[in-house]
């Protein structure tokens, strides 16, 4: 397999077939030049193999001008001698022979390891019957694919509002054909790829979303990287007036959240705990980080180790820690205390809950002489008190944060669609978390905004939440 460099794909598929025929389509707009155009400039920069664009839609200069915009250089890439722009358009008058000798000749000459041509549909509007097309196939299969082992894309048209590709025998050769999307989730844009056929490599997910403001990225199915020994990071600062979420990109997104304020981070069932912490765990550990105390609710299930291994993320200090509350069910704690899990009994009823968390918040507020951060899972609460118990509990916090200018987050994985509804009218900031083809994506209702992909990196030595726009 070679593989391609595009951020996302080889994760995907793992490459595309050595010197095999590959088929990009996808109707206009769907990002079919800049698929191919990542793979000859990720080709160059990441491996050092020689890319071929033959162009039968816009001249070199444009071309050019269109990629420096995403970050694809291929100024630079042709001066060290490791791309090559050949301009068909002009020899598409002299005929099919006369063009397929030029491609043929020009890619050898130069060496090419990678090649595009842009676009196979452009080519067969200039032939006079499709017999032509399958002797420029034959030939570019046999004398450059084969004889110099050069990975080829054709690029070719859907034609809007339908579903076939190209001309029919085209995907029969080709070794792999890989199709480009738009499609809506909740009126929101979303850019899909689907791997139609790939010989010789088995592909689990054939589905993925991507995008393409700085270039071709696409987001294969999510999972949150592992990292050893984490380092502390500076604590994020607050937008004037607000609060930090801890995530960048979302406090530039929706310019962090006002002062006694609630926050409603609505979950997709289907989301598990392990994915969608990467978005809760960064509001306390930043209040944390700020000197700033925080009061949790964990979700079902979770106990004293699931507080370590929040601490254990993201480094927090021990003078840090002692700013945290974490309310825990008695039952799922089976050994000694630490001094920041405070247990309760559900079968107290929901005002012995909510009276433990007024309390921890009020303590840490005189300690910390700032009010807290409240998060509570609502799946845990749904459990133990039900609906009316669990609307009560999210009143008074909500009550509590306005009359003491905190913040409040309730992360919901409501079993009840009418508590959400209720809960976001009291929220001041709704945020959507939802999946596609195992892309964990988030938008804002309340504010409106996008459609983000969800990821996490690990460069820096911590764990970092990015929102990286789906454009």
């Amino acid at each position: 397999m070679n593989p391609t460099g595009i951020p996302g794909v080889d994760e995907l598929i793992g490459g595309l077939p050595r010197g095999g025929l590959v088929i990009v389509a996808g109707g206009p707009g769907t990002g079919k030049t800049m698929f191919s155009a990542g793979f000859l400039y990720w080709g160059a920069v990441k491996y050092g193999e020689k890319g071929a664009y033959v162009s039968l839609a816009e001249d070199r200069k444009e071309f050019i001008r269109n990629m420096k915009r995403v970050g694809y250089d291929f100024d630079d890439l042709e001066g060290r001698g490791l791309f090559y722009f050949i301009e068909a358009l002009t020899l598409m008058e002299a005929g099919t022979a006369e063009l397929l000798n030029e491609i043929i000749e020009e890619t050898i000459s130069f060496g090419a390891q990678r090649l595009v041509i842009d676009s196979f549909s452009a080519l067969a509007q200039g032939m006079r019957e499709p017999r032509e097309l399958r002797v420029f196939l034959h030939s570019l299969l046999s004398r450059i694919m084969r004889g110099l082992d050069c990975t080829t894309i054709l690029i070719e048209e859907v034609p809007v509002g339908e579903a076939r590709i190209g001309y029919g025998f085209e995907e029969f050769v080709a070794s792999a054909v890989i199709i480009l999307e738009k499609d809506m989730i909740d009126d929101k844009f979303i850019r899909r790829m689907r791997i139609e056929k790939l010989r010789g490599q088995p592909v689990p997910n054939n589905r993925a979303c991507y995008t393409l403001g700085a270039g071709f990225i696409t987001f294969p199915p999510y999972k949150t990287p592992a990292l050893e020994n984490p380092r502390t990071p500076d604590p994020a600062p607050d937008p004037p007036g607000r609060y930090s979420s801890g995530i960048k990109d979302l406090d530039e997104i929706i310019g962090g959240y006002p002062k006694g304020s609630t926050t409603l981070l609505e979950i997709d069932p289907r989301i598990t705990r392990d994915q969608y912490r990467m978005l809760v765990w960064p509001h306390p550990t930043n209040f944390l980080r700020n000197k700033r105390p925080a009061v949790t609710i964990p979700g079902i299930g979770s106990g004293p180790r699931d507080v370590e291994a929040f601490y254990k993320a993201f480094a927090l200090l021990e003078k840090e820690r002692k700013l945290a509350r974490h309310l825990i069910v008695s039952e799922s704690i089976n050994r000694s205390l630490h001094d920041t899990i405070i247990p309760y009994d559900p079968s107290e009823g929901v005002d012995s809950l909510i009276d433990r968390i007024e309390t921890s918040a009020e303590e840490l507020m005189k300690i910390a002489g700032s009010p807290p951060l409240i998060v509570a899972s609502m799946d845990s609460l749904e459990l133990n008190y039900g609906r009316d118990g669990s609307l009560k509990a999210v009143s008074r916090i909500a009550a509590w944060t306005r009359r003491n200018e905190g913040l409040s987050l309730l992360s919901d994985k409501s079993s009840y669609p009418e508590l959400t509804k209720r809960i976001a009218t009291i929220a001041s900031t709704h945020l959507k978390l939802t999946r596609r083809h195992g892309c964990l994506l988030l938008y804002g209702v309340k504010p409106r905004t996008t459609l983000f992909a969800v990821k996490v990196e690990t460069e820096k030595g911590y764990y970092e939440t990015r929102l990286i726009p789906i454009t």
